[in-house]
């Protein structure tokens, strides 16, 4: 449900869009701006967006490359990277490289990944598309493989060793 009062810079929703990359379906999670909230309803935007980004199996931090030189998330915005899940995957994408002559691609920085491109020109989207694919363990000629959220995968894991535990106590019995 939205978040619709009569102040101003709502609503603060989270907006969700659903789309595919050479076949790999994609849900994209673009979430309110994450800051101290100066009212209840930013507060109720933010937790909202965290609760997303808890959930989340890969964060795509966009930013602005004409405002900051730094490359890492943590130097950042370091308040935003201590609060992830340490296990939870960064991409960095760095926007505007059209305007600050950085070069385009793909590089690791410090254990995440770190993308320069220039959304204006689609310079380096590919690489990105690239990224995504590979990142979310996506091969076009999967032959009878599937696709399956982390949360998804750490479940079957646990169903898995539940299983073998109860197979050993009945072949114990």
């Amino acid at each position: 449900a939205a978040i619709v009062t009569d102040t101003a810079g709502t609503p603060r929703d989270v907006l969700r869009e659903h789309i595919h990359i050479d076949g790999m379906p994609l849900h994209i999670i673009d979430t309110a701006g994450l800051r101290e909230a100066s009212d209840e309803v930013e507060r109720i935007g933010i937790e909202r967006a965290w609760q997303e980004i808890e959930q989340a199996d890969r964060v795509l931090f966009m930013v602005d490359g004409t405002t900051t030189d730094a490359t890492e998330a943590a130097a950042i915005w370091p308040d935003f990277v201590s609060r992830l899940p340490p296990e939870l995957p960064i991409t960095v994408v760095r926007n505007k490289a059209d305007v600050t002559g950085e070069s385009l691609g793909l590089t690791e920085v410090n254990g995440h990944s770190l993308i320069r491109l220039s959304a204006r020109t689609s310079a380096g989207v590919d690489e990105l598309r690239d990224h995504l694919k590979q990142s979310m363990g996506f091969a076009g000629n999967m032959e009878g493989g599937f696709l399956a959220r982390r949360r998804h995968l750490q479940a079957l894991e646990l169903a898995a060793t539940h299983l073998q535990q109860g197979k050993a106590q009945l072949l114990g019995a």
